[in-house]
C-alpha cells in the first residue's frame, strides 16, 4: 500500500518535471538543478496550474547603506588650504559648506546666484549619460530649492567671476560653449566650457594627497557639510532643507553617527544649563547633619 504523496523538501535539487503540477509552496521551496533554472520563468508558474504573483516569493536581497566617510574639520580645512591656490577653489569651499550635489553645482549659472544677498537657487543639473553631458532638473521636488552662502563663500565666488572674465578675454574665439549649455555657467574650463563631472573625482584626489588627508569622494564633501552642521549644533530639519533631502528620515538615517555625538553634546550642555551638584554634597544632605556627642 502506497503512503501519501510527499513533497519535495526545501534545499533538495529537483529537474523541472518533477514540479511540474506541484503546489506553489512545494515549487518556491525547491531549487532547480543543471540548466533548469533559464526555464523557470517561461515555463514552471505557467503549467503550476495556479494564479500566481511570482513578486510574491521573491526574496528580496537585504540592502547595506554604504558607510558615510566625511573629512572630519581639521581634514577640511587642511583641504580648503590645499585648494586655494586651485582654479575652482570656489567650487570646493562650495561643495564642503553648501553640501550641493557635484551635479547641481557644476549646473549653476551667475543668474542662480545673489552675491548680494549671499543665496543660491539650485534649479537643474548635470550628468554624463554614455558620452553626453545632459542638463535637466533636479532628482526631486525639495532638491529645487534655496541655499544661504557663508561669507567666505560669496567672496571666493566674486573673486571667481573675475577670474572667469579673465579667462574668456584670454581664449577669445577659443571661448565656445557646448552645444545646449546654459548661460553663463559658473564652473566651466578655460575655454568656456561645461566642467565634466567625472573630472572633478581626479582633481580631488589630487588635493586629498597633497594636503595629506585621506582620499574621499565628491560626494563625500555632501556628507561633510551635514556633518560639520551638525556638530555646530545645527537642527536637523535645517540641514534636510539646505541639502534637499526628500524626507528627514533620510538625514536622520545617513548622518545616525553624528547625531549621537550631538545628542551627547546636548546632553553635556544640559549639565552646563542646570548645574551639577557635588555627589558628596548630596550624600551628606541625605543622612542629616552630625551630632556631636
Amino acid at each position: 500500500m502506497s503512503g501519501p504523496p510527499t513533497s519535495p523538501g526545501l534545499g533538495t535539487n529537483f529537474g523541472l518535471a518533477t514540479l511540474i503540477g506541484k503546489p506553489l509552496a512545494v515549487i518556491s521551496d525547491a531549487r532547480l538543478s543543471g540548466n533548469d533554472n533559464s526555464q523557470v520563468i517561461e515555463r514552471l508558474f505557467t503549467i503550476s496550474g495556479e494564479d500566481t504573483n511570482v513578486a510574491r516569493i521573491v526574496e528580496t536581497p537585504t540592502v547595506t547603506p554604504k558607510e558615510v566617510r566625511p573629512l572630519d574639520g581639521a581634514e577640511a580645512r587642511l583641504m580648503l588650504k590645499t585648494a586655494r591656490s586651485h582654479r575652482l577653489y570656489a567650487l570646493w569651499l562650495l561643495l564642503v559648506s553648501t553640501g550641493l550635489r557635484r551635479g547641481e553645482a557644476l549646473a549653476l549659472t551667475w543668474e542662480d546666484i545673489d552675491l548680494k544677498n549671499g543665496q543660491l537657487r539650485v534649479r537643474r543639473n548635470v550628468q554624463r549619460i554614455r558620452r553626453e553631458l545632459l542638463f535637466g532638473t533636479p532628482k526631486t521636488m525639495r532638491s529645487v530649492r534655496n541655499v544661504s552662502l557663508p561669507k567666505t563663500c560669496v567672496q571666493a565666488l566674486t573673486r571667481h567671476q573675475a577670474q572667469q572674465e579673465r579667462e574668456s578675454k584670454v581664449a577669445g574665439k577659443k571661448w565656445q560653449p557646448a552645444p545646449g549649455q546654459p548661460n553663463g555657467l559658473i564652473f566651466t574650463t578655460t575655454t568656456g566650457r561645461v566642467t565634466d563631472p567625472r573630472s572633478l573625482n581626479r582633481m580631488l584626489t589630487i588635493l586629498c594627497r597633497d594636503a595629506g588627508v585621506r582620499r574621499v569622494r565628491v560626494h563625500d564633501l555632501r556628507h561633510t557639510c551635514a556633518s560639520l552642521l551638525l556638530a555646530q549644533g545645527v537642527d536637523a530639519r535645517t540641514i534636510m532643507e539646505t541639502l534637499g533631502h526628500s524626507t528627514i528620515t533620510m538625514t536622520l538615517d545617513t548622518y545616525a553617527h553624528v547625531m549621537n555625538t550631538t545628542l551627547k553634546a546636548a546632553a553635556d550642555r544640559m549639565d552646563d544649563a542646570l548645574g551639577t551638584d557635588d555627589p558628596k554634597e548630596d550624600s551628606q544632605e541625605e543622612q542629616g547633619p552630625e551630632i556631636e556627642e
